[in-house]
């Protein structure tokens, strides 16, 4: 193994030494963490990273989606007026025509406060995150949006021939 001098502050190396913790070894746990912070992750580590993100989407979906989809259908059953149920359907239509490449969450959410308040003023835009997060300073993510929409989808496709 090989041995490393090292200067220290004079007090730093008093208060070191009135415990009995092994400084080797947590000198040699910081440099790891400090090579590791520092260094490019391999290949085999970014495989690791993907695989992980992508359980924690799947996790994410799996919770989030029957409830921003519960959402989107409680909102088209219970609150929208018959012109703003059509214009989300329609906006949930093109959007199933026309996928966002790349998905753009912000264009997304402005399209939805335009379709169900007729505009996009910053008002609107708090008030409908408000209503779909829970806080008007956080906006739902680009699949969050598209969950909400298939909501009010499914209860327009059962309807609209009705009325």
């Amino acid at each position: 193994m090989a041995t490393l001098n090292i200067s220290l502050p004079d007090e730093l190396k008093m208060r070191m030494d009135a415990t009995n913790e092994n400084w080797s070894a947590i000198a040699r746990r910081a440099f790891e963490l400090q090579l590791k912070s520092t260094m490019s992750i391999g290949e085999d580590d970014m495989n690791t990273v993907i695989e992980r993100l992508r359980a924690s989407k799947q996790k994410i979906e799996e919770e989030q989606r029957p409830e921003w989809i519960e959402d989107g259908r409680k909102w088209a059953m219970g609150t929208a007026e018959y012109d703003e149920l059509e214009r989300v359907a329609q906006l949930a239509e093109q959007l199933d025509a026309e996928a966002m490449d790349p998905p753009d969450a912000g264009a997304l959410f402005r399209a939805l406060c335009e379709a169900i308040y007729e505009d996009a003023d910053g008002y609107s835009r708090e008030e409908l995150a408000e209503q779909l997060t829970g806080d008007a300073r956080r906006w739902p993510s680009y699949d969050q949006l598209c969950w909400y929409l298939e909501g009010v989808q499914q209860v327009w496709n059962e309807v609209s021939d009705e009325i």
